[in-house]
């Protein structure tokens, strides 16, 4: 990023090709009619929300990991005690569709399916585009910038672990690739495994507590929507030297790989 061209840095350039896409854009809506924006908006939904025992979230969602992988698994811990608190259409709900979402979607290591598994409950309860998207927002921070997995299950399923780490993204193969880094462990081993079970048992239970929070009317937005894209002129995050340029993991080189 500090490569210059005639005394202007290729950020500058993007950021200034940027604007003049936008303005383009702008000024050919115009001459086709009106500019229309994007406004938030309420919505219906048959999915209901009452308060839910956080710990009883986190440790559902702990033991499902096993089985259903990691979006499936937070859906599991928010949708299995609604069945009982609630009922109605959470009854037939098939937690079971959205598994395809592990590992960043079939396993490209893109978002970490924990985020999608919470934002598709989040969505169905809260009726309110704006709503659901600082819920979101807020949970993509939480992940980011909190050194996960806190959790500690009562029984371990299957390994010990030592560490926690900060992922800086909720980018699923920069995540475990940091946290595995750390461990010392390759992806396809029961401490991965744990790790990965304590984080969807965190991401649950955060969720949880924000819902919560919004149905007693107490919810609050700790971070400002869209930050990325004001601060970036993109969809972004702050972090690209993570993977690019000399930065690209050599995780052969790193920490040792198992057969499946």
């Amino acid at each position: 990023m500090e490569n210059k061209t005639q005394g202007i840095s290729r950020r500058e350039l993007i950021l200034d090709a940027g604007k003049i896409a936008a303005g383009a854009a702008i000024l050919t809506a115009g001459t086709l009619g009106s500019v229309k924006e994007a406004a938030a908006y309420k919505y219906s939904s048959e999915f209901k929300y009452k308060k839910l025992d956080v710990d009883e979230v986190g440790r559902i969602a702990y033991e499902n990991y096993f089985k259903r992988w990691c979006c499936s698994t937070v859906i599991a811990g928010l949708v299995e005690p609604l069945r009982k608190r609630v009922g109605g259409a959470w009854k037939d709900f098939p937690i079971d569709a959205y598994r395809w979402a592990h590992g960043g979607m079939a396993g490209w290591g893109a978002l970490c399916g924990t985020m999608p598994g919470a934002g598709i409950v989040i969505g169905l309860v809260t009726n309110d585009t704006d709503i659901a998207e600082d819920m979101v927002n807020d949970l993509a921070f939480y992940y980011s910038y909190t050194e996960l997995p806190t959790y500690e299950p009562k029984k371990i399923i299957k390994s010990e672990i030592k560490h926690k780490t900060i992922a800086g993204t909720p980018v699923c193969h920069i995540s475990v690739g940091r946290w595995m880094r750390a461990e010392g462990v390759g992806f396809l081993t029961d401490a991965r495994a744990e790790r990965c079970a304590r984080l969807s048992a965190n991401i649950a239970m955060e969720a949880a507590r924000m819902l919560n929070a919004w149905v007693d009317g107490r919810y609050k937005p700790r971070h400002e929507r869209l930050y990325n894209v004001v601060a970036n002129g993109i969809t972004s995050q702050n972090n690209c030297r993570d993977c690019h340029g000399q930065y690209v993991p050599t995780p052969n080189e790193t920490y040792d790989t198992l057969e499946k």
